[in-house]
């Protein structure tokens, strides 16, 4: 059967577009952007996978629509697609804003959410009832431990630093932090207005390195990013969902890094356990010091048994039927 994705958003970096090519590569699909006029070229999405520009009077001509994501800047294209066609929610920040049309089409689609958060949220707030299915994990090739083709970072951050990212506590554990090799590098698109009133006199340039290219795996200056890292410190908390996975939940767990999560994500789940398949923070106000004291002790039989568990929730994502 012959998928056709559809990718109706701006954004070109984070969640929305790693899931696009995640769903792409794992099912061999198709993906689509919408524009004026339509190309026969293929043009570079990244993640090794590629799309084409089409209007939307011949995208509805493709068989078996998916919609990957949409954002304001294509919802006047929603009321032309056929009832009951598959459309992905990711959050529940999708939905809000003055003239909604996702919102005030819902009822048409056939939606998919990707945590169950979001299916409780969406028959509460909305009356809809929708189909939940994990992330899609595509397992790409990857360099062994003992290559010399990666970086050698113990504790990263590869999240977007954006305000429900928390990037600041993260800069409060690199105070605390005793060895200057075990800080928190920091990867991933900024916001600027929240690195502006947050995080400018926290040393975030200190630690910042960038955007990483959408490569799969990460690279930087040209070695895998992951590889041998020890801790991927996530601090994400968005209102009205959490307790599932993340992309970068998924590909920290794929090459070996054991995850620190905050507490008001892990606790909206029942797919994270603490010091069984990650380590939890946020018990005390001193969130800093909890991130700290963790990467600053010694590699332990837990810290192993954390990899290991965290391993047989990678595997349900890598074999989740999506079609």
């Amino acid at each position: 059967m012959t998928i056709s994705l559809v990718y109706m958003a701006n954004p070109i970096y984070g969640g929305w577009v790693t899931f696009s090519a995640h769903l792409s590569l794992r099912y061999n699909c198709d993906l689509y952007k919408i524009k004026k006029r339509s190309e026969s070229r293929k043009r570079d999405y990244g993640y090794g996978v590629f799309y084409q520009n089409q209007t939307i009077e011949d995208a509805l001509k493709k068989d078996n629509i998916v919609i990957t994501a949409v954002d304001k800047h294509h919802w006047q294209y929603l009321d032309k697609f056929p009832s009951k066609t598959k459309i992905v929610i990711h959050d529940p920040t999708e939905l809000n804003g003055k003239g909604n049309v996702l919102r005030d089409l819902i009822h048409k689609f056939d939606i998919y959410v990707i945590r169950e958060t979001m299916k409780t949220f969406l028959k509460k707030e909305y009356n809809v009832d929708c189909q939940f299915l994990i992330h899609p994990f595509y397992p790409y090739p990857k360099k062994d431990i003992l290559s010399k083709g990666m970086n050698d970072f113990y504790s990263l951050s590869i999240s977007r630093i954006d305000f429900d990212k928390h990037t600041d506590l993260l800069l409060d554990a690199n105070l605390l932090i005793e060895d200057p090799n075990k800080k928190i590098q920091i990867f991933g698109a900024e916001n600027r207005l929240y690195v502006f009133h947050k995080l400018k006199d926290k040393g975030f340039d200190k630690y910042w390195k960038g955007k990483y290219p959408k490569t799969l795996p990460m690279q930087y200056e040209d070695k895998d990013l992951l590889t041998n890292c020890r801790f991927v410190v996530d601090m994400s908390i968005i209102k009205g969902d959490g307790g599932g996975t993340q992309y970068t939940f998924l590909e920290a767990i794929y090459h070996d890094c054991a995850l620190i999560l905050h507490k008001e994500w892990v606790s909206k789940g029942n797919v994270f356990k603490d010091r069984y398949n990650c380590y939890v923070v946020g018990h005390t106000d001193d969130i800093g010091k909890e991130i700290a004291d963790i990467i600053n002790s010694p590699i332990d039989e837990t810290y192993n048994n954390i990899v290991k568990n965290s391993q047989i929730l990678l595997e349900k994502h890598i074999n989740v039927k999506w079609f």
